[in-house]
């Protein structure tokens, strides 16, 4: 038993040796055991020079003994590659080659190197333009059966050449990697995506290698680091995922490879008889596993194939209007998602745009619609659209013309209606289906009438009623303000139809039955001019105008003054009396040159004395302006002069005052203030005199002053404190008139003389003895004084000295 387990474990290492290779060109210098090289191809270090740049040659290295590449479906080619020191154009390539039969006959030039008509796989680095479609360098992957390369056919292609790759001849190492995968064959270079890509199912037991060649034209083809290499078995290449709808058809799953094998786990597990079917009648994600056997290379590890089943979407659920009124425009359908629409419940094939209904006659419609998600499409839902007649509004109607209205009798002429809305363009309507109604006042109007049915469909039209009558009324005076016993035209502006008759009332008593008469008023005042105009046409009926006019009566004017005695430089007022009735304004003119505007009283002045012509002006709006002039008599005033004042002594001779100007008129009237009446008195008091003269009413006054003279007044006390103010006692200048001769004597109250003076005009005793300050107290003065006329007075008595 121990010796069966040890024999299963060593077939199965040898399974996997077999599964499992490496072949390499590497190391410094490259280490080239098991291959043969030849031709031109020599070890430069670490990478092998196939040819050098020369003309006509070849090389070439490849693996001694016959490997089969494929035997596990997978094998990988990496090598590095240089095309240098190139003549113009550079020469010829590169080529890899997998072959069934030991290679030979190396081909020089357009050959690239490879044994005479090979039988396998290979793959071109072709740098030189064989075919003149200036393509190269270009990059080709051909399965030859037994003949050779040719550049711009199409033999043994596997996938499109890949042309005008420049960087392969730039002197550079570049890298290149040529994939198998069970039949699928890549080609990449400097580890970008594959450029190259096609499938060819290779089983051959055969010889791979590299080789180079140049014709006329050279270049030093060079190889590194290649690497042949067999993966332990890889997974089959499965359908995944796998998508389903709910409740679809399932078929078998399906994977590329060899002896598959299906699971329900990643791991272990014992595999299905056959490739699952899976069941879609629950939505979901599903897993199963497949693995792929081959001779000799075992079971590869499990591929995960996914299967998905979409849940059937549920139906859509659209916006949209199921009834239009025929005529009315449609609403398009909103709702769902991806929809697909159907003229029948089942079946029938589909389309992706939304119908568009035809409203405009009645008529009933019906869809199927449902909507796709995730690829799955839903039951069908139900669209019904409907189309319903409209109704057809008319009328017409009569009118019966009245005075105070005219009735509008209306016959409904529509049909498919059950409802209706009236609006007589007055602001009122009716509901009613054949109204009648009353327009108080007469106009054009519109009558819109709205018809609707059980179904709300609704129509509308309207008519245009003329209810004008031609009766209107109307005149306008030529002047609606005129003067007494003036003329007034009126212009008849009535409207009125052909057969008509106007009544005219002036407001005066009179009246008149023409069109457009002329009238007169005799007598101011305020009339009401009325117009009465009746038709006979359509109905006799009739309309009134009025207008007021206003008569001015003829203006008089005059004017009196304040006064009867007008005196130059004395204010005088003006009165103005005039007609008030329709006047505008006043203006006066003073003869003077002066004047004045809009005031009917006035007050002037006149500078100078003499004759006047004063004019008063009044304006009026329809009668004539006016004016009254008077001349008036400006009298001056007397002249007056009692002379300059004067003074008297007491029992001194008197003195005579009189007007010596107007002593000799007899008009003068004379009054003074002692009321005297002559032009003369005699005054012996002292004292003001004041005389008035009078001539022809103007009056003049004049005063004189007579003062008194030869006195002295003598105070009682004084106040010698320096203040200004009563400081001395006696000053002559201000208590005496008239003295010629003085004397003053002061004694205090022991006797004794304390101040003396004979000054006329001096300023008196100042409260001090030998230059000092008296005392308050008592003292006793002796005064004697002459006078100019010759009187003489002695004054004894006491002052006091107040500090």
């Amino acid at each position: 038993m121990r010796y069966l387990s040890l024999l299963l474990i060593l077939v199965f290492l040898s399974f996997v040796a077999r599964a499992q290779f490496t072949y390499t060109l590497t190391g410094n210098p490259i280490v080239t055991t098991g291959w043969n090289m030849g031709g031109a191809a020599t070890v430069s270090g670490n990478s092998i020079i196939l040819t050098n740049s020369t003309t006509s040659t070849s090389g070439y290295i490849y693996y001694a003994n016959p490997v089969n590449l494929t035997g596990c479906s997978q094998f990988t080619v990496d090598f590095e590659f240089k095309i240098d020191n190139s003549s113009a154009p550079p020469a010829d390539g590169i080529a890899f080659w997998y072959i069934t039969t030991p290679p030979a006959g190396f081909i020089v030039g357009g050959g690239i190197g490879l044994p005479n008509n090979p039988n396998g796989l290979v793959l071109l680095l072709d740098t030189y333009d064989n075919d003149g479609n200036v393509n190269n360098p270009l990059g080709s992957l051909r399965y030859l059966n037994g003949t050779n390369y040719v550049e711009g056919s199409a033999t043994g292609q596997i996938g499109p050449d890949v042309t005008s790759q420049g960087f392969m001849t730039n002197g550079l190492w570049h890298s290149c990697q040529l994939i198998y995968n069970n039949g699928n064959l890549s080609v990449s270079f400097d580890g970008a995506p594959p450029v190259i890509t096609g499938f060819n199912n290779i089983g051959i037991n055969g010889y791979f290698g590299f080789s180079a060649a140049t014709g006329a034209s050279w270049s030093t083809h060079a190889i590194r680091n290649v690497s042949i290499t067999g993966n332990t078995l890889v997974s089959p290449v499965a359908n995944s995922p796998v998508t389903y709808c709910q409740f679809d058809a399932a078929t078998a799953l399906t994977a590329v490879g060899t002896d598959l094998k299906w699971y329900t786990t990643p791991i272990g597990g014992t595999p299905l008889p056959s490739a699952p079917v899976p069941n879609t009648s629950v939505p979901g994600t599903y897993n199963w596993y497949v693995s792929q056997t081959i001779p000799g290379c075992g079971e590869s590890n499990r591929d995960t194939v996914e299967v998905i089943v979409n849940p059937k979407p549920t139906s859509p659920v659209l916006s949209y209007k199921n009834s239009y009124c025929a005529g009315e425009p449609f609403v398009p359908f909103t709702g769902g998602t991806n929809l697909v629409w159907y003229t029948t419940q089942t079946g029938g094939l589909g389309f992706n745009f939304a119908p568009v209904i035809n409203t405009a006659v009645e008529d009933s419609f019906t869809y199927y619609v449902s909507q796709v998600v995730n690829g799955c499409e839903s039951d069908r839902s139900t669209i019904k659209v409907k189309i319903i007649t409209t109704p057809n509004t008319d009328f017409a109607y009569t009118v019966k013309y009245g005075c105070n209205g005219d009735t509008v009798i209306i016959n409904n002429l529509t049909t498919g209606a059950d409802f209706y809305q009236w609006d007589f363009g007055d602001g009122t309507g009716d509901t009613a289906t054949h109204p009648t109604h009353i327009f108080p006042t007469q106009g054009t109007y519109t009558i819109k009438l709205k018809a609707i049915n059980e179904n709300g469909c609704a129509d509308s039209s309207e008519q245009l009623a003329d209810l004008v009558h031609l009766l209107d009324a109307a005149f306008a005076p030529d002047q609606d303000t005129i003067c007494n016993n003036g003329l007034v035209t009126f212009s008849n502006l009535s409207v009125v139809a052909a057969v008509a008759h106007f009544y005219w009332d002036f407001g005066d008593e009179t009246l008149d039955s023409s069109i457009s008469p002329v009238h007169a008023y005799a007598n101011p005042g305020v009339y009401t001019v009325r117009l009465i105009a009746q038709n006979f046409d359509l109905v006799d009926c009739q309309d009134t105008a009025f207008h007021t006019i206003v008569v001015d009566s003829i203006p008089v004017i005059t004017f009196t003054t304040s006064d009867s005695v007008l005196c130059e430089g004395q204010g005088i007022r003006f009165i103005g009396d005039y007609t008030r009735n329709g006047n505008t304004g006043f203006s006066w003119s003073f003869g003077d040159g002066v004047t004045m505007n809009d005031a009917d009283q006035a007050a002037h002045n006149y500078d100078s004395s003499g004759s006047f012509v004063v004019n008063f002006h009044a304006d009026y709006r329809v009668c004539p302006d006016m004016d009254f002039a008077k001349a008036i008599e400006i009298k001056p005033f007397p002249l007056l002069n009692l002379g300059p004042d004067t003074s008297v002594c007491q029992n001194g001779a008197p003195i005579g005052l009189t007007d010596g100007i107007n002593g000799a008129n007899a008009s003068a009237k004379w009054l003074w203030n002692t009321g005297e009446t002559t032009p003369m008195i005699t005054a012996r008091h002292p004292g003001i005199y004041t005389l008035k003269v009078e001539i022809d009413g103007c009056e003049t006054n004049d005063s004189i002053e007579i003062f008194k003279d030869c006195y002295l007044d003598i105070p009682n006390a004084f106040t010698p404190n320096a203040d200004g103010a009563n400081d001395y006692f006696l000053p002559r200048q201000l208590l005496s008139q008239g003295a010629i001769g003085f004397r003053m004597n002061i004694y205090n109250r022991w006797g004794q003389q304390i101040f003396e003076t004979t000054k006329i005009d001096g300023r008196g005793w100042d409260g001090r003895f030998n230059e000092k300050d008296q005392p308050s107290g008592v003292y006793v003065y002796i005064i004697d004084v002459i006078f100019k006329n010759g009187a003489k007075e002695h004054y004894t008595g006491n002052v006091t000295l107040l500090r």
